[in-house]
């Protein structure tokens, strides 16, 4: 994928399962954002509308599978983390020619790759669309300016609401804070700013906070790691 690639708004009718491999990429669904890091797929199940951004620009591998397998995979998109095994049957799976032949050992080996994602744990960067005109006000705009440092309290004076009320919708739509939501947020797109290659310091300046430092500091309460050790991991 080229950097800034946007694939608008589609779906199809077979099924498909799209593996990162050093890229970043954001997915926007009926059910919010997925964010799918290196080594992550997204399931993603027949007929579901989907638009897919990829803003640095990277390597994937997409596997299209038919609705007899897509079943047992279940009607909600997910994102689940790729180890070896998987990761090797995927690209297999993608040396195969169009008209392969359905023989017994491939059936098996595609029971196998079925098996792998029912069983693949999911990641936690899922955001789910928020439905209240007030929150959709504050999503969007921070979406698009994640360096923006509007206090909840500055928020409510724009949308109409107190800040007490805001917190309330946050963890009614999203089961946390506004602070802990927008934290999540900064780590998603610090994780793509990182993979491209950006420093700590640009990525603390366009995230809005005061010193790389204290970027550091905020990522590792989410990835429990710092930003060097996850990116070598």
């Amino acid at each position: 994928m080229p950097a800034k690639e946007h694939v608008q708004s589609h779906s199809h009718r077979w099924g498909q399962l799209t593996y990162l491999s050093d890229a970043v990429m954001t997915v926007q669904t009926p059910q919010g954002t997925f964010v799918i890091q290196p080594q992550q797929a997204l399931w993603i199940p027949p007929n579901l509308e989907h638009e897919t951004f990829c803003r640095y620009g990277g390597h994937f591998r997409s596997v299209y599978i038919d609705e007899k397998y897509a079943d047992l995979l279940g009607d909600s998109a997910k994102c689940i983390v790729v180890d070896n095994l998987l990761k090797e049957i995927i690209l297999e799976i993608c040396t195969w020619q169009e008209n392969y032949e359905q023989t017994p050992y491939v059936e098996r080996f595609i029971q196998v790759f079925i098996d792998q994602i029912e069983q693949a744990p999911t990641s936690a960067f899922f955001i789910p669309k928020a439905e209240e005109p007030r929150l959709q006000a504050i999503v969007t705009e921070l979406y698009s300016n994640p360096g923006c440092n509007l206090t909840l309290a500055q928020w409510g004076e724009r949308v109409g609401a107190s800040s007490r009320t805001l917190n309330r919708l946050f963890d009614k739509c999203f089961a946390m804070s506004f602070s802990q939501w927008k934290q999540r947020l900064r780590a998603i797109r610090a994780v793509e700013m990182l993979a491209a290659g950006e420093t700590q310091q640009a990525i603390a300046e366009q995230l809005g906070y005061e010193s790389s430092s204290a970027f550091n500091t905020a990522f590792k309460k989410v990835f429990n790691q710092p930003p060097a050790r996850y990116m070598r991991k």
